[in-house]
């Protein structure tokens, strides 16, 4: 938990370090706690109306940060107050640092991940990456777009993640573990009026730049 190395045989381990890119990856647990890796979270800032602990079908999404905070945002100031790893830096990671993490199996079959070292995975939904950006360009706004800022100058932007859980071709193991989101949200995109409800997806938080 202090951020120590361990050895090669280690049993257990509470972050993972990735030699080539420098990231520190986030272990999830299977106790019911905080790092559970059956939780699901909005991937939504915890804007009024939409935060919650159950979703729109009044299934549990996540314990542990309240009443009314399973979403993303929530869930990585959490983790930076808890010092796993020793490590107070954790945020969502970029869709390209998501998928660096994909890899292809010769039997073709998922979870298309390290299964040595991500076998917390959960292969039932995608993993929140990070949607906000500061410059409209680079989420494809058209030039004098309007856009709405949020209180930290960001702007909500591509509502992608990405699942280890679904079959690959060897030939594009990325673009296929590429989800929208609204696939495996809570209600049909394109609705004019969302309730408590929001896209969802679970989370493994990185370290690290």
């Amino acid at each position: 938990m202090g951020g120590n190395p361990l050895p090669t045989d280690a049993q257990s381990w509470s972050c993972v370090k990735d030699k080539e890119t420098g990231l520190v990856w986030e272990t999830k647990t299977d106790d019911g706690g905080l790092q559970d890796r059956d939780w699901r979270y909005r991937h939504f800032h915890n804007f009024s109306g939409y935060a919650s602990s159950v979703d729109y079908n009044g299934q549990v999404l996540c314990q542990n940060l309240g009443s009314a905070s399973c979403d993303a945002y929530s869930y990585v100031n959490a983790l930076k107050g808890s010092g796993v790893c020793g490590r107070n830096d954790w945020r969502l990671p970029t869709m390209a640092e998501l998928l660096s993490l994909i890899e292809y199996h010769a039997d073709g079959q998922p979870l298309n991940i390290d299964r040595t070292y991500f076998a917390d995975t959960n292969g039932k939904g995608p993993y929140c990456s990070e949607n906000t950006i500061r410059n409209p360009d680079d989420c494809g706004y058209a030039p004098g777009s309007n856009v709405t800022y949020n209180a930290d100058g960001r702007i909500e932007c591509n509502y992608q993640g990405v699942d280890y859980g679904v079959k690959v071709r060897a030939d594009n193991p990325r673009g296929d573990s590429m989800i929208a989101l609204r696939f495996s949200g809570e209600v049909q995109d394109g609705k004019t009026v969302y309730p408590n409800a929001n896209w969802i997806c679970y989370t493994r938080l990185v370290g690290g730049s």
